[in-house]
């Protein structure tokens, strides 16, 4: 089975409450079986809107990526990710490749 993904761009607006949401992200995706795979501080999106942070995280399928998502866990914490960024896009895929 495929590796599932997010592909997560964002500009934090607030480092001090952006800090609490990492800190709390990090728990939380370790309970829930993903891991940070790659993160940018300073991306450059060459095309569309992105923010200046991009992080991929893995999880074992796209389908228990999506379960982690929406989970009512992390929608009460990307409360603090909402207040203290902008321009966040959040992308869920499936890393085979199919053509």
């Amino acid at each position: 089975m495929a590796k599932g993904y997010w592909i997560v761009t964002t500009t934090v607006t607030n480092p001090e409450g952006f800090g609490e949401y990492v800190q709390g992200f990090a728990s939380w995706i370790d309970s829930v079986g993903g891991k940070v795979a790659a993160k940018d501080l300073d991306a450059k999106t060459v095309e569309g809107k992105g923010g200046h942070l991009s992080v991929i995280i893995e999880f074992s399928s796209k389908a228990t990526a999506l379960k982690a998502y929406n989970r009512a866990d992390y929608q009460e914490l990307s409360k603090l990710r909402w207040a203290n960024s902008t321009d966040t896009n959040i992308t869920i895929m499936d890393g085979s490749v199919t053509h």
